[in-house]
């Protein structure tokens, strides 16, 4: 499962992907910036784990492929540091 073509679209706060097997997703900005993977936005453990607020109009400004397996994503706010791996953006799981 890789992505055939990833798509920003800022003026409607979303991203798309499309993927090697057919499938179309949809990501909205915030959802991805909320629900960001990184150790500063998750904790290392549950406990941890920063509830995420006020990213309602936070709007994707880069995304870079990193190897075979993730995107990193940057966002206006200048949060970057979130990996988001295929397997869990496919899996719709972020």
């Amino acid at each position: 499962m890789t992505p055939t073509a990833i798509r920003n679209f800022n003026a409607d706060a979303c991203l798309e992907i499309d993927w090697d097997d057919g499938h179309h997703s949809r990501y909205s900005h915030e959802g991805l910036r909320v629900q960001c993977p990184c150790a500063d936005c998750r904790g290392h453990t549950p406990d941890q784990a920063k509830v995420i607020r006020g990213k309602e109009h936070v709007r994707v400004t880069h995304i870079e492929l990193v190897g075979n397996y993730a995107v990193r994503i940057e966002f206006d706010d200048g949060h970057n540091t979130g990996l988001y791996t295929f397997t869990q953006l496919r899996n719709e799981i972020v």
